[in-house]
C-alpha cells in the first residue's frame, strides 16, 4: 500500500480528501479499540500487557486532529460563541451514552458484587461512591474507583481537554507564530510529563500524564497543511516504519509485564502511520477496511461496556475473550439508542 502526497499528477478536490481523510481516522479508531479488546479480553493471560495503553493513545491522538479541526472550522463571529457551542456539542454528544451506561450498571453492580474472584472495590458502596466521579469526569484523580467504572478514566480525561481545548485555541489566536509558540510549548510540556511518569510513580491516569497524544493531534492538525508537503515516498516510509513499530510492540507484549514500557513507546509510533493515512485521504479498503470503520464510529459506546465483559471478573477468565466480542455487539446497540440520535446531520449520513 504506497501513501502518497496530497499532491500528485491527479490531484483530490479537498473535499473528497476530507472525506477520504475521515474515514481513515474512523478506521484507525476502529484499530485502536481492537487493542484494547484485546488488552483486556485477554488480561488474565498476562502477556497482553501495555497494548491497551497503545490503542488508548491511538485513540487520543485522533480526538485531539477532530478536537482542532472543529474549532478552526466552526462558523462563528466571537470566540465565546465558538466555545460555547464548541462544548454543547461535545457535552450532547457523549453525555446521554454515559448517563445511560453508568444508571444501567448500577443494578448490575448491586447483583454481580458477590461473585468470586473479582478486583477490589467491586462492591456496590464502591460503585456509589464512583458514580458522581464519573458523571462530572473526574473520575481520573480517584484511585480507588470502582472497577465497573474505572475504565472511565480515558473518558475523564478526554472531558477535561475538551473543556480546555477551546481556551488553547483563543490563546493560540490567529497568527502562524503565535500558534507554533503556544501550541509548541504546550505538546512539549505534556509530552514531557508523559515520559517522566513512569519515574514519577503515582498518577498514571492523571490528565496531565495522560493526554500528551491529544496535544499531540491538535497540533498536528494544525500544522496539516506542512505536514501534506511531506514527499510521498517519506510518507510511504513513514506510513511502513510505523506499522513495524506497531507489529513489534505486539511481539513485545508476549514476554510479560517487564515489556509493558518497550510496548507503550514503540506502539507510540503507529501515531504516524495513523497520521499519514489521514493527511493522504487514503483509508483502508475491502472488508477490512469497512468492519474498522464500522467499530471506529461505535467505539465509544463499545469501550463503554467493555470492561463488564472483561476486567471486572463477572466471566470467567476463558470466556473473557468472548466477553470482549460480546461487548461490540451491546455497544453497538448502545450506540444506535444513545449515540446517533445526537450526532450532527452529516455525521449520522
Amino acid at each position: 500500500m504506497k501513501i502518497p502526497a496530497a499532491a500528485s499528477a491527479t490531484p483530490v478536490p479537498a473535499s473528497e480528501m476530507d472525506r477520504l481523510g475521515s474515514i481513515a481516522l474512523d478506521q484507525w479508531r476502529g484499530l485502536a479499540l481492537v487493542l484494547v479488546l484485546i488488552s483486556h479480553g485477554f488480561f488474565f493471560t498476562d502477556r497482553v500487557n501495555g497494548i491497551g495503553r497503545v490503542g488508548v493513545n491511538l485513540f487520543f491522538f485522533i480526538s485531539g486532529i477532530l478536537v482542532f479541526r472543529s474549532l478552526s472550522r466552526a462558523r462563528v463571529k466571537t470566540d465565546w460563541e465558538r466555545t460555547r457551542t464548541y462544548w454543547w456539542r461535545r457535552l450532547r454528544r457523549l453525555y446521554p451514552a454515559l448517563i445511560a451506561y453508568v444508571l444501567a450498571m448500577l443494578p448490575l453492580a448491586w447483583l454481580l458484587q458477590h461473585r468470586p474472584n473479582l478486583p477490589p472495590a467491586s462492591d456496590f458502596g464502591s460503585y456509589l461512591k464512583t458514580m458522581p466521579l464519573a458523571l462530572v469526569s473526574a473520575i481520573n484523580y480517584y484511585g480507588n474507583s470502582s472497577w465497573s467504572l474505572g475504565h472511565l478514566w480515558s473518558v475523564s480525561c478526554e472531558m477535561q481537554f475538551y473543556l480546555l481545548a477551546p481556551l488553547i485555541f483563543i490563546v493560540g489566536g490567529t497568527t502562524e507564530r503565535r500558534r507554533n509558540l503556544v501550541f509548541g510549548i504546550l505538546l512539549v510540556v505534556l509530552a514531557g510529563l508523559g515520559m517522566a511518569q513512569p519515574f514519577v510513580g503515582a498518577g498514571k491516569y492523571h490528565f496531565e500524564f495522560a493526554v500528551w497524544p491529544m496535544m499531540l493531534g491538535f497540533f498536528c492538525e494544525h500544522g496539516r497543511d506542512w505536514f501534506r508537503r511531506i514527499p510521498g515516498s517519506l510518507m510511504t516510509l513513514i506510513f511502513w516504519s510505523g506499522i513495524g513499530a506497531g507489529g513489534l510492540s505486539l511481539l513485545l507484549m508476549l514476554f510479560g509485564m517487564e515489556m509493558k514500557p518497550l510496548v507503550v513507546a514503540t506502539g507510540a509510533l503507529l501515531l504516524a502511520p495513523c497520521l499519514m493515512a489521514y493527511l493522504s485521504g487514503r483509508p483502508l479498503p475491502g472488508i477490512s477496511g469497512r468492519w474498522l470503520k464500522w467499530l471506529g464510529e461505535r467505539t465509544y459506546s463499545i469501550y463503554l461496556w467493555q470492561q463488564p465483559f472483561t476486567l471486572c471478573n463477572f466471566l470467567p477468565n476463558v470466556l473473557q475473550p468472548a466477553g470482549a466480542l460480546v461487548s461490540v455487539a451491546v455497544g453497538g446497540v448502545w450506540f444506535h439508542l444513545f449515540e446517533r440520535p445526537f450526532l450532527s446531520a452529516s455525521r449520522r449520513k
